[in-house]
């Protein structure tokens, strides 16, 4: 096994990727999915991420098989067999690491971090400025598509693709939708995976009612209740919002794949920093996104119907208002009245 050197090595005819399957994580990757098919239309592409984005995962077209590691553990290892002339793993974990490396041809080539193959320490990166910015503890850096000159954004999604030696246009998400059947005027997603990202459930109660005042419907979507503790900050939080104001309790009613089909139907999407802010991407409906500053240079998708309110520098999202999230929506000509 071996790292790149020039992309002109590549020919792969299959291809290993393997991410976290949290849902921010699977839409990171979906744009360089869509442009390794691209580069190499005959390698067969395998998916390598965890129960939570399998139901997706299993109906795009993009990859042509999945593998739920994440939840199986160790247990993975012992059992599969197979091996791939092309490994790309985006993913610091100890577990990820160790996987690429399993997964990986003698002669195979290895993208992203990876044990070496004696299993002591890790595989130092490629020279040049892939390795520098794999290297790089910065990436939410306000310059960091100018130290690094052949990235052209910030975008994580872009970060990946050229770590992988892919080249042109990112392209936008694409993913998987069925029709859920109707939905609110406006759909909203509360919950997240760090404390740091959630807004407070007060603000979230009171720009409810001020858009329900304004006549028209909304939701809350996430996954349902019971999973939502396990893997998402601000469950509790979310029941406390159903009960003290008129939004309808959507959570967990909906695949993922009928997700992105309530997303696509709606008027408008409000949500923080989390998966179905990237599901809402995917479409052009109008998203209102609450980021952390500086963590928006990286994970807001370069799309034109997403509309950034993060609290600025030495700020945490808690502070951000209601009028200020509230003030986003007349971006989009939304018939809500004067604020």
């Amino acid at each position: 096994m071996r790292r790149v050197e020039s992309s002109a090595e590549l020919q792969p005819k299959k291809i290993a990727l393997i991410s976290n399957d949290a849902l921010g994580n699977y839409a990171a990757i979906n744009p360089l999915a869509q442009m390794l098919k691209s580069s190499w239309p005959g390698a067969e592409l395998s998916y390598f991420s965890g129960s939570r984005v399998g139901f997706i995962s299993e109906r795009t077209p993009l990859f042509d098989h999945f593998y739920p590691v994440l939840g199986e553990g160790p247990r993975f290892f012992g059992h599969f067999t197979q091996k791939f002339d092309l490994v790309i793993n985006v993913e610091n974990t100890a577990m990820a690491k160790a996987l690429a490396t399993f997964l990986c041809e003698d002669d195979g080539f290895l993208i992203g971090p990876c044990v070496a193959p004696d299993g002591r320490g890790d595989l130092a990166f490629e020279p040049g400025w892939r390795g520098d910015l794999w290297e790089d503890k910065e990436w939410i850096a306000a310059d960091i598509h100018q130290k690094y000159e052949a990235i052209h954004t910030g975008y994580i999604g872009e970060l990946f693709a050229r770590l992988a030696y892919q080249s042109g246009p990112i392209p936008q998400y694409q993913m998987p939708k069925e029709d859920p059947g109707e939905v609110p005027d406006v759909l909203m997603a509360t919950a997240a995976s760090l404390d740091s990202k959630l807004w407070p459930i007060e603000n979230w109660i009171r720009l409810v009612k001020k858009i329900a005042d304004r006549g028209l419907t909304v939701g809350l979507i996430g996954a349902k209740p019971s999973d939502q503790g396990k893997f998402w900050k601000g469950a509790n939080d979310e029941d406390r919002l159903v009960a003290e104001s008129p939004i309808e309790d959507l959570r967990g009613v909906f695949s993922l794949t009928q997700v992105v089909g309530a997303l696509d139907k709606a008027n408008f999407v409000v949500t923080l920093d989390n998966g179905i802010l990237h599901f809402a991407c995917s479409t052009q409906t109008p998203t209102i996104g609450i980021f952390r500053h500086g963590i928006h240079r990286l994970w807001a998708p370069p799309v034109p119907n997403l509309v950034v309110v993060e609290p600025g520098f030495g700020r945490k999202v808690s502070e951000i208002t209601v009028e200020e999230v509230f003030r986003q929506l007349t971006e989009f000509q939304i018939p809500l009245g004067n604020f």
